[in-house]
């Protein structure tokens, strides 16, 4: 049993370092087709004028920047996808 632990910690730490490497990449059709599998994204607004940051297409906070926008989407992301692939593995054995 403790095998089948360990090999699905390995996939999941396979799968995670995968994504992350789709997200870091240069290829922008990777990176597309990731960022649009996530739940965090930013539209700007023509209408107000600002950055709306948006959890699984619902707006939960606005910005004037950017920049900034783009930064709390990318952090946002990342720590789902972390969250995701770290999920019920059993924390004793994690090192």
């Amino acid at each position: 049993m403790t095998e089948d632990i360990d090999e699905i910690r390995r996939q999941r730490q396979l799968k995670l370092a995968q994504t992350l490497s789709k997200l870091d990449g240069d290829d922008e059709s990777e990176r597309k087709e990731v960022m649009e599998s996530l739940p965090w994204s930013f539209r700007y607004n023509t209408t107000t004028g600002f950055c709306e940051i948006l959890q699984q297409g619902n707006m939960v906070a606005i910005t004037q920047d950017e920049k900034f926008a783009d930064q709390v989407c990318e952090v946002f992301n990342r720590m789902t996808l972390i969250s995701e692939y770290t999920e019920g593995l059993d924390e004793s054995n994690v090192h």
